[in-house]
């Protein structure tokens, strides 16, 4: 996509983004995890008010279209289908997640997380997917990092969608979070 995305000033720079992908690469490096082996479904913005969201809205919908508008985990979430990809660490990624603020106060207001696909083998269960990533990776050993495991909550969805959200233990420097799900989001829109 050209960095005509980024020159709305009131939003986002495109040394932000740079920025942006410069911790992405740090926290993959500590992970252990070679962004270049996995899909990266999307990208996520994280705003503090209400009207920031309607602003990146506004925004994004210069560039793309709404995908979803869904309820998840009682706060609504829109996923924006960019008509040209963005181009992360090499990757081109086509979707856009931009949820309404919740009860946290993020530090930056911009984009936040990515996330990427690492599937179910087959006939996984969730709990075998969770146990066969936290021995592959060994995320929860390292002290540096934080690790949650949630089970976001989508009004229809039939898939299971678990995810694995990584970031430093320190969040001073680098807030930036991987996340780590067994499906495209796309799939899991699809059989709503």
């Amino acid at each position: 996509m050209s960095s005509a995305l980024f020159s709305y000033s009131d939003l986002t720079t495109l040394d932000e983004f740079e920025h942006f992908q410069q911790k992405i690469s740090q926290l993959a490096q500590v992970m252990g995890i070679d962004l270049m082996k996995y899909e990266i479904d999307h990208l996520a913005v994280r705003v503090n008010s209400d009207k920031n969201v309607k602003n990146w809205l506004a925004l994004l919908m210069k560039f793309g279209t709404i995908l979803s508008d869904n309820i998840v985990n009682d706060r609504r979430i829109y996923l924006i289908q960019l008509n040209e990809p963005l181009i992360l660490l090499g990757k081109s990624v086509d979707i856009v997640e931009l949820p309404f603020p919740k009860n946290k106060c993020y530090p930056l207001e911009s984009w936040e997380h990515i996330e990427i696909v690492i599937p179910f083998e087959e006939d996984e269960s969730v709990s075998q997917w969770l146990s066969r990533l936290e021995k592959k990776f060994l995320w929860n050993k390292l002290t540096t990092l934080s690790v949650k495991v949630s089970v976001p909550k989508v009004d229809g969805e039939r898939l299971p969608n678990p995810s694995i959200a990584v970031s430093f233990a320190d969040k001073s420097e680098n807030s930036v979070c991987i996340k780590v799900h067994p499906y495209n989001i796309k799939n899991i829109i699809e059989v709503w």
